[in-house]
Parts: structure tokens; C-alpha cells; sequence
């Protein structure tokens, strides 16, 4: 009988500007980190290091599903962790932070 661990995928951050890139962390739910996990976005599949950290960057505007995947090893099986980031063009993250200025005024 094997044992299965559910996945945790943490993003740095929820929302990021279009072309920067956004680290994330695979662990498990004991909160070591999984090397060699498989972060996979719409474009793109990264591996963790050793950290269970890779980077992803995000070259179109819009809500990114991301999903954490690792295969299974001898009687250790993995269940996909998920997050979710948004993508927003520069214009936007300028104006997102014009309204926060005025309203700490």
C-alpha cells in the first residue's frame, strides 16, 4: 500500500506585470519542498531545485491557472497542487498604484 501527498504550490505573489516573473514553491503538506516537481502554466513547464522553488514568467495579460504535478516515486504518489496568478499590463499596475496614492492621502 503506497502513500499519497497532496502538493502545496505557493506563488510569491497573486499579481504580477506582463514580462516579470513570479517565483514559486512546491512543498508537501509536512512543509518540505519537493524537488523536481513540474510547475506548468498554459506556456511554459519549469522544475523545482532542491528548494522545491522555480520561476515562471507571464507574457500575456490575464488570470493564470498554475498546477504543480510530480510523478510518482516507488510507493510515494503526489496529488496536483494549484494557484493562481494575474498577469496585468503596465499601464494598469501604474494606474493600480496612482488609486492606492490617493486614497492614502
Amino acid at each position: 500500500m503506497g502513500t499519497t501527498r497532496s502538493l502545496v504550490l505557493e506563488a510569491e505573489t497573486d499579481e504580477v506585470r506582463v514580462g516579470d516573473s513570479v517565483t514559486f514553491r512546491v512543498r508537501d503538506r509536512m512543509r518540505n519542498p519537493v524537488e523536481g516537481a513540474t510547475v506548468i502554466s498554459r506556456q511554459k513547464r519549469v522544475r523545482t531545485d532542491e528548494t522545491g522553488r522555480c520561476r515562471l514568467a507571464f507574457h500575456s495579460p490575464g488570470f493564470w491557472s498554475i498546477t504543480a504535478i510530480k510523478s510518482s516515486e516507488g510507493n510515494l504518489s503526489y496529488k496536483p497542487g494549484t494557484a493562481a496568478v494575474r498577469a496585468i499590463t503596465r499601464p494598469a499596475a501604474f494606474q493600480r498604484v496612482r488609486r492606492i496614492a490617493a486614497y492614502s492621502e
